[in-house]
């Protein structure tokens, strides 16, 4: 910088009249990379006007807003007694930086970012993360410019993020395992892995990256997408009520050799509840034991029921106590799906009974997609509805959720709830359960 310029910027600080003016030439340097065009002085001072009009020998006094020509001013200062100051060095000068342009700043910002995914990628070479990590960055995907936003609001947080995400897909468990005791051994915290921090949002990016499939929208598919991963949430509490229901768990004194690898064992808990005629609540955490169902058993269907009234009545005025029935308790919850999928892996059919209302028919919905030719609905059809039909009337809020049905055999129901608006509960069905279930 040469001493002209230092002096002038010197001037211009002893009189803060000309910080308007020099303010808006740094945000044209900066937005333009050049010094070029016009500064315009909105409602100027008395001191402003004053100031101006000696600085560009033009009267202003009159003026409600003054314009300033960047190359004329560059003119005025050549004449002045710093005739050697140049405008961007008094600029950097004043406000005492290295003025830095948008096009500069850009280039800098892209070369760090990918000096920053750079860092990530070393980090996670020859490990099962890497190929995934080396695609996201290559393509610029929507997982790219999700971690895009958190890197402009604090980088070392989205670093540290993304490895212990990465770390995790590279560590998934062989067993299950619940989630804070996994994101322990990860992390260090227990909530490392919790849905809702940043980690955890992007390891579940992740492995719905790695899987192919679309990121959760609801607790029950959240925690099923972990649980294929071995990863238990609300092992405990997420439970089904069941009867009937016979399998097999590992052998633990089964020492395997060359040829063998694995060996199982009646579950005797299952067998004993069986036994018993007993019902019994089947948590993740019981279901996480147990290896595969009876594919043997007496009887190859399974009634699934909505309501824990009508499951109890079924189960204790069925003519076949031996019977397998489940209960869902509205929702179906992943306890219960997870036993559903076994039940399906041993070529069971499925039987579905719920209430006939908006909200029981998406549950029958959301099980035939899932479960398609093996589930058959068991009073789902307008002659069951108009037999049980109550009182209950149906708002127009609720009946809008009928519009989204898209199993064709629910078509008929959807269209005749829609008509009469009223509701038809599984509690008046439970005769016709009982004799479905008797005469198969």
């Amino acid at each position: 910088m040469n001493l002209q310029s230092k002096q002038m910027a010197e001037y211009f600080k002893e009189r803060p009249a000309y910080k308007r003016l020099l303010k808006g030439i740094r945000i044209k340097y900066i937005n333009l990379g050049e010094i070029k065009g016009n500064i315009v002085i909105s409602n100027p001072s008395k001191e402003e006007k004053q100031v101006l009009s000696g600085l560009m020998k033009k009267d202003y006094s009159k003026n409600k807003n003054i314009s300033i020509n960047v190359k004329v001013l560059e003119k005025r200062i050549k004449e002045s007694k710093f005739s050697g100051a140049n405008l961007k060095e008094i600029i950097e000068e004043y406000f005492s930086e290295d003025i830095i342009t948008k096009k500069e700043s850009n280039n800098n910002y892209e070369i760090e970012l990918e000096d920053f995914f750079e860092q990530i990628l070393n980090k996670n070479i020859n490990t099962q993360m890497y190929p995934y990590l080396e695609e996201i960055i290559k393509n610029k995907n929507d997982i790219y410019y999700n971690l895009k936003k958190h890197y402009n609001k604090d980088k070392e947080k989205l670093k540290t993020a993304i490895l212990n995400a990465c770390e995790g897909i590279n560590n998934l468990p062989e067993e299950k395992i619940r989630i804070p005791v996994f994101a322990s051994n990860i992390t260090g915290d227990p909530h490392g892995f919790d849905k809702n921090t940043l980690c955890g949002k992007i390891f579940l990016m992740f492995i719905c990256y790695i899987e192919k499939i679309k990121i959760p929208k609801t607790i029950e598919e959240f925690a099923e997408i972990y649980y294929q991963h071995n990863l238990l949430i609300d092992d405990i509490s997420n439970m089904v009520l069941c009867k009937n229901i016979t399998g097999y768990a590992p052998d633990k004194d089964f020492i395997p050799n060359e040829f063998e690898c694995a060996s199982y064992v009646r579950h005797l808990g299952l067998k004993g509840f069986a036994k018993y005629n007993k019902p019994i609540y089947l948590s993740l955490y019981n279901l996480s034991n147990i290896s595969y169902l009876d594919k043997y058993h007496k009887y190859k269907e399974v009634i699934v029921m909505e309501n824990p009234t009508v499951f109890m009545e079924v189960s204790e005025r069925s003519n076949k106590k031996d019977f397998p029935i489940i209960c869902t308790y509205g929702q179906v919850k992943l306890s219960g799906l997870i036993l559903l999928d076994m039940l399906i892996e041993q070529n069971y059919k499925i039987y579905y009974s719920g209430d006939i209302d908006p909200e029981g028919i998406q549950i029958a919905d959301k099980l035939k997609e899932r479960y398609n030719k093996n589930l058959k609905f068991i009073g789902f059809d307008v002659n069951t509805y108009k037999r049980n039909l109550s009182n209950v009337e149906l708002s127009e809020n609720r009946l809008k959720k009928l519009e989204k049905i898209k199993s064709k055999e629910l078509q008929d129901i959807c269209n005749e709830v829609s008509k009469t608006k009223k509701a038809s509960y599984e509690k008046k069905n439970i005769d016709e359960i009982i004799n479905f279930i008797n005469n198969l």
